[in-house]
C-alpha cells in the first residue's frame, strides 16, 4: 500500500514539473511557502485530484474546477472533515484564529468539492482533520482553467509571389504551439515551448497565393490541448486599424482601437468637424491600443482616426470616428432637458443608443434613462433636486463594415454636469407674454405668461414710453399679473418675465413682449405692430381687427380688418351718429412654440376716442322774394355745442348776427328795418362743437329777388 502511494506521488510531482515548464501560456502564482513546509499546529499529508474542463472561450472564461480527496498513506486514517482554500497564497494566514476554507461535502465515498475559477493558475489547500490533528496538502499541481483566445496573426504579401506571417508577441498569443497551414498542401509547427514570440517566416508559392489557416494550442504535460479554432485569413487583406471606442472630453478624448501590434507605428490623427471633407493632423504616436488625445479646442467638434504603414510601406488609415456632444438646458432646478448631436461619423441610426444619470457622490445612483428609440435626440428630466449635482453621458454603438467583415463602434460623450442648486445650466424662459389693455380700462394692462416651466414665481418687468430700460413692477406665484402703473395714451408698453424655481434661481429675463398702441391723425388711425421675438415661430402674418365702440350694445363691435398698421375711418365719421367714436385694435396671432403650436394669441390695444368735427351745412343763397320759399338764411348744423353766425355787407358793417340754430337771416337791415338790395355777402361762422372743438368759416352768400 505504501509503495502504491509512493509512486502516486512521485507521479504527480513529474506532472506538476511538466506543468509549470509549460505554463507559458497562463499566469500561475508562485508555490506558497505552507504548500512544502507545513505551519505549527498542522501535518503535511494527503493529496487530492483536480479535474475540471479547463479550456474556456473568450466570451465564456470562466470554468468549475472540481477536487476530490486522496489518500497518500501519510495520513493515519480517514478525515472527519475536509476544507479547502481556493486560490491559497502565502497572504492567507491559515493559522489565524478561527480561520475556516470551504467544507466538502461527503459524496461517492469520498470528499468532495468545487468552484468556478477565473483563466489562470490557481493553488489549493486541502485541509483534512482526524481526530483533531490537521494535515495539509497543496496537491501536485495548481489547478488551471486556460483561456483559448484565438491566434493574431499579420499575414501579407508584398510582391504577389511569397507570403509572409507575423505571430506577435500579445495578450491573445499565450499559446504553446502554432500549426501553420500556407493552403498549398505545406504546413508549418511553431513550437513556442522552445523559443519565444514574435515568429515571422516567408513561404514562396509556385502558383497563386492561398488563403492561410493559423491554428493555437496548448501543451501540458506533453499533451496538446485547448486547440483554438483556425483563424483563415487572405493574405490579401491588410490588418486595418479599427477604432472600436471614442469617449469625448472637452478638449480631447480617449480612443481605443484593434489590431495594435507593437512593432508598428500608429499615428493617432485629428481633423475638426467640419463635415466630410477633414484636414488631419498628427495628434501623436499610440503606443498601445488606447490614446488620450488632449490640447484640442474647448467646445469643437472633432473626428479621429489611426494611420499606420502596412509591411509593404503603404498607408493604411483606420475607420473614422466623430465626437457626439451633449448639452442641457433648464427650465427650473426640478426640470433639465438633455440633447445630444450623434456624430457626423459614423452616420446613420445606431444600433443602440444610452442615456446614462449620476449622481455625484452616491455609490449605486447610476442608471440608464428610458429612451423612447434609438432616434431620441434629447431627453426630459423632470425629477432633479435642489440638493444633488447630476451628470449625463449618453452612448451610441454602431455596427461599420471594414475589409468585408462587421465590427462595432462605441461612441461615448464627454459627461455634462447640472447643478440645479447654482444654476450651472441656466434656466431659460422659453414662453411668451400675451399683453393686453383689459377691454374697456385703459388704467391697467393684464400680462399672462404662457410657459410650461415648473417654477414657484414669476417676476414681471416693464418698459414705458418713458423708461430708458426695464424696471420691476411686481411679482405673482401665478402666471398671470396685471400692471396698473399705466399712463394712457402715452404709447405702447413692453415687458419681459424672468422665471424663480424651488430652489431659488432665477432664469435670465426673457424677450420683450409688447402691447398694441394705438393713435390717430386725422380721420386716420395707426397702430403699433404685434409680433413676436425671433424665440417664437410665427405660423400667420399678424391680423387687425378695428372695432368701434357701440352704445347701444355696451360693446365693441368690428368694422374692418387688415394686416396693415394703418386704417382711413372717413367713412365712419360720414355716417357718424354721435360727437365720438371710441376705437380699437384687436389684434391676433398664430404661433407656434416649444409649448404651444397654433395657437392664437390676441391682444386689444388702448382705445381712443376720435371727435366727430362739427358739421354745418351753409347755404350759398337765398331768396326773400315773399313766395314761400327759402325766404331766410339758415345754417344746418350738427354735433354743435354752441356757435353763432354774422353776416357783413360789403363795408363791413353787420348786418345779421344769432345763434348758429336761430331762425335765420330774413334779407332785412337791422337799421331801416328794410329788405338790403340783391347782391353777395359775406359770412363769418364760430363756434364749438360737441366733442369740445372750436371751428370757424367764413363765406360769400348770395341774396336772389
Amino acid at each position: 500500500m505504501q509503495s502504491k502511494n509512493l509512486f502516486i506521488m512521485c507521479l504527480l510531482t513529474l506532472m506538476s514539473t511538466l506543468s509549470i515548464k509549460n505554463a507559458y501560456a497562463q499566469n500561475t502564482p508562485p508555490k506558497p511557502a505552507a504548500c512544502t513546509t507545513a505551519p505549527p499546529g498542522f501535518i503535511r499529508g494527503g493529496t487530492f485530484t483536480v479535474s475540471s474542463s479547463r479550456c474556456s472561450e473568450p466570451d465564456d472564461p470562466n470554468r468549475e474546477v472540481a477536487v476530490r480527496y486522496l489518500d497518500d498513506g501519510v495520513v493515519p486514517a480517514f478525515p472527519s472533515s475536509v476544507q479547502y482554500v481556493y486560490d491559497f497564497s502565502d497572504d492567507i494566514d491559515i493559522t489565524a484564529a478561527g480561520f475556516t476554507g470551504e467544507y466538502a461535502a461527503f459524496t461517492g465515498g469520498s470528499w468532495n468539492s468545487s468552484k468556478i475559477l477565473t483563466p489562470g493558475g490557481h493553488w489549493v489547500l486541502q485541509i483534512a482533520e482526524i481526530n483533531g490533528q490537521k494535515y495539509i496538502s497543496c496537491g501536485p499541481r495548481a489547478a488551471e482553467v486556460i483561456r483559448v483566445d484565438p491566434p493574431v496573426a499579420n499575414i501579407f504579401s508584398c510582391d504577389g509571389t511569397s507570403v509572409t506571417i507575423k505571430i506577435e508577441e500579445n495578450e491573445a498569443n499565450k499559446h504553446n504551439r502554432y500549426k501553420i497551414e500556407w493552403g498549398d498542401g505545406t504546413e508549418k509547427i511553431v513550437d513556442v515551448s522552445t523559443g519565444t514570440l514574435p515568429f515571422e517566416e516567408t513561404h514562396t508559392y509556385s502558383g497563386v497565393l492561398a488563403r492561410i489557416a493559423v491554428t493555437g494550442s496548448y501543451i501540458r504535460n506533453n499533451y496538446e490541448i485547448c486547440v483554438t479554432n483556425p483563424e483563415i485569413k487572405d493574405p490579401n487583406v491588410i490588418n486595418t486599424p479599427i477604432i472600436n471606442g471614442l469617449t469625448s472630453s472637452n478638449g480631447g478624448a480617449n480612443i481605443s482601437f484593434k489590431n495594435f501590434s507593437s512593432d508598428g507605428v500608429f499615428t493617432v490623427q485629428v481633423a475638426e468637424d467640419l463635415g466630410s471633407n477633414y484636414t488631419w493632423s498628427n495628434q501623436g504616436v499610440a503606443t498601445s491600443d488606447t490614446y488620450a488625445v488632449t490640447g484640442l479646442k474647448e467646445d469643437s467638434k472633432y473626428c479621429y482616426r489611426v494611420l499606420t504603414l502596412d509591411p509593404c510601406g503603404n498607408e493604411v488609415p483606420s475607420n473614422i470616428v466623430c465626437d457626439l456632444t451633449l448639452s442641457a438646458t433648464q427650465s427650473s432646478s426640478s426640470d433639465a432637458t438633455i440633447r445630444w448631436v450623434l456624430p457626423s461619423n459614423p452616420s446613420g441610426t445606431p444600433q443602440q443608443l444610452e442615456l446614462l444619470k449620476d449622481v455625484e457622490g452616491c455609490d449605486d445612483c447610476l442608471n440608464s434613462l428610458p429612451l423612447f428609440s434609438n432616434l431620441d435626440d434629447y431627453f426630459e428630466d423632470l425629477n432633479l433636486e435642489c440638493s444633488e449635482v447630476y451628470n449625463y453621458q449618453v452612448t451610441a454603438r454602431y455596427a461599420i463594415e471594414i475589409n468585408g467583415n462587421t465590427e462595432f463602434v462605441t461612441i461615448a460623450s464627454d459627461k455634462l454636469d447640472v447643478d440645479p442648486l447654482t444654476g450651472s445650466t441656466k434656466i431659460i424662459p422659453n414662453g411668451l407674454i400675451q399683453a393686453t389693455y383689459m377691454g374697456n380700462d385703459d388704467s391697467a394692462i393684464k400680462l399672462v405668461v404662457l410657459d410650461q416651466s415648473d417654477i414657484s414665481q414669476y417676476h414681471f418687468f416693464h418698459k414705458s414710453p418713458s423708461d430708458a430700460d426695464f424696471v420691476s413692477i411686481g411679482k405673482s406665484t401665478g402666471n398671470t399679473f396685471t400692471d396698473i402703473a399705466v399712463i394712457p395714451s402715452s404709447g405702447k408698453y413692453c415687458y419681459k418675465y424672468q422665471l424663480e424655481d424651488a430652489c431659488g434661481i432665477k432664469s435670465d429675463l426673457s424677450p420683450e413682449f409688447c402691447t398694441v398702441f394705438l393713435s390717430y391723425e386725422g380721420n386716420t388711425l395707426n397702430w403699433t405692430d404685434f409680433t413676436f421675438p425671433n424665440t417664437i415661430i410665427t405660423s400667420t402674418d399678424a391680423k387687425y381687427t378695428i372695432e368701434s365702440y357701440n352704445e347701444d350694445f355696451g360693446a365693441f363691435l368690428p368694422e374692418f380688418w387688415t394686416n396693415d398698421l394703418t386704417k382711413g375711418v372717413g367713412y365712419l365719421i360720414s355716417n357718424a351718429t354721435e360727437p365720438t367714436i371710441k376705437f380699437r385694435i384687436t389684434a391676433q396671432q398664430v404661433v407656434e412654440s416649444q409649448y404651444l403650436t397654433d395657437y392664437a394669441i390676441v391682444s386689444y390695444s388702448n382705445t381712443v376716442e376720435m371727435p366727430i368735427p362739427a358739421d354745418i351745412f351753409i347755404p350759398s343763397a337765398f331768396s326773400p322774394n315773399g313766395d314761400g320759399e327759402n325766404e331766410r338764411y339758415e345754417i344746418k348744423s350738427k354735433f354743435v355745442e354752441s356757435g353763432t353766425i354774422t353776416i357783413f355787407d360789403r363795408w363791413g358793417s353787420i348786418l345779421y348776427k344769432d345763434d348758429l340754430d336761430g331762425r335765420g337771416w330774413d334779407g332785412t337791415s337791422p337799421k331801416s328795418n328794410e329788405p338790403v338790395p340783391s347782391g353777395n355777402y359775406t359770412y363769418k361762422i364760430s363756434g364749438i362743437s360737441l366733442a369740445g372743438e372750436a371751428f370757424s368759416r367764413n363765406g360769400i352768400l348770395t341774396l336772389l329777388k
